[in-house]
């Protein structure tokens, strides 16, 4: 009980720091571009060797957005955010930051990698064209891709315009979804 309430202050501090010093709305460097690359290309590596069906999957993708690291965090109001890449082809192309506000039962704090597979190419151009945030739920649904025990994909909605990954949790987090995160093109500087 000691260590949970210790993960519930530090992610009510973590969310609270996050929107008193605006970390998604930093300068983006082209050094923490490439650092960004290499972080996406280890995260897919690591998807693709968890889960079979996985280098098919990102084969026939349009595109991928990688998140390696989005961090999840606060009490009752909660904050998450982090960087991704927009891989075409299993090339960058462009910088997303990813953020969201969510309010009710939070508790806590957590870290996860997250992959949106985009299956459609219209629905891939709306995202990486749109003149303002990409938010999910509000712009588009994305169907949550599921992996079975024995580390194979669930092919039930894989072929959704957009799938989404969570994968590689750590920490404590009363809530698990990314209904209502959204996604801002970078500007590297």
């Amino acid at each position: 009980m000691k260590n949970d309430m210790k993960l519930i202050i530090k992610g009510t501090i973590l969310a609270v720091s996050m929107l008193l010093t605006g970390q998604a709305l930093a300068a983006f460097t082209a050094a923490e571009a490439k650092k960004l690359e290499t972080d996406a290309s280890a995260a897919v590596a690591r998807f693709q060797s968890e889960t079979k069906g996985a280098e098919t999957l990102f084969n026939n993708a349009k595109g991928i957005l990688v998140c390696p690291e989005i961090t999840k965090g606060g009490f009752i109001i909660g904050i998450e955010g982090g960087k991704c890449v927009m891989q075409v082809g299993g090339k960058p192309v462009e910088y997303y930051t990813n953020r969201a506000g969510k309010f009710g039962f939070l508790a806590g704090i957590q870290w996860y990698s997250l992959i949106l597979v985009f299956n459609d190419q219209a629905t891939l151009d709306v995202f990486r064209t749109g003149k303002r945030d990409f938010e999910i739920g509000a712009d588009i649904s994305v169907a949550v891709g599921k992996v079975g025990a024995g580390g194979s994909l669930d092919t039930t909605n894989i072929q959704s315009p957009i799938v989404s990954f969570i994968f590689g949790e750590k920490g404590l987090m009363g809530d698990a979804s990314i209904q209502g995160s959204s996604f801002k093109k970078l500007e590297v500087e």
